[in-house]
Parts: structure tokens; sequence; C-alpha cells
């Protein structure tokens, strides 16, 4: 996972941890692990079993807030290079 990251310039922005799309799968397939199958994980979430099975399997994108509001995520921008 990454290190938290310094986001912060001008008393514009926090300080927060930032995932990629990669961390992202990581963080859900240990979220659906710990509830036990993927059909459970889809049902106490209101979310398509065969949409989650297809981003594990890396065939399509986390998209919506469904599936991050599951993981307690939100988008966040992130200045490009170097934040120094």
């Amino acid at each position: 996972m990454s290190m938290p990251a310094r986001i912060r310039t001008n008393n514009v922005g926090t300080y927060g941890l930032m995932f990629d799309h990669d961390e992202v799968v990581q963080l859900l397939r240990a979220a659906v692990e710990r509830e036990g199958n993927q059909a459970a994980y889809a049902k106490r979430h209101g979310i398509d079993r065969a949409h989650l099975n297809q981003i594990l399997n890396g065939k399509k994108h986390i998209v919506g807030p469904t599936f991050l509001n599951a993981l307690r995520l939100r988008i966040v921008y992130a200045k490009a290079g170097n934040a120094e």
C-alpha cells in the first residue's frame, strides 16, 4: 500500500493516503475475502456480483460510487509530478 502522501501547498489541500487502481483492487479483494466470497460481498453492499467478478479479474475498472462507498473511499485529485 502507499505511504501517506503530502498533498498540501499554500494552505490548500489535505493530507491523506493515495491509492492507485491496482491498490484499490487489492483493497476490494481483501474485503471480499473477509466477507467470505463474492456473492456475500455483493449482496451485503448491493453490488452486481458479475461486475464485481469482472473487476477482480481485471476485465473492468471500478467506476461509480457504489464500489467506492463500500470500501469507504472517494475520488480525489492529485497534482501530477513533484508535489513539492
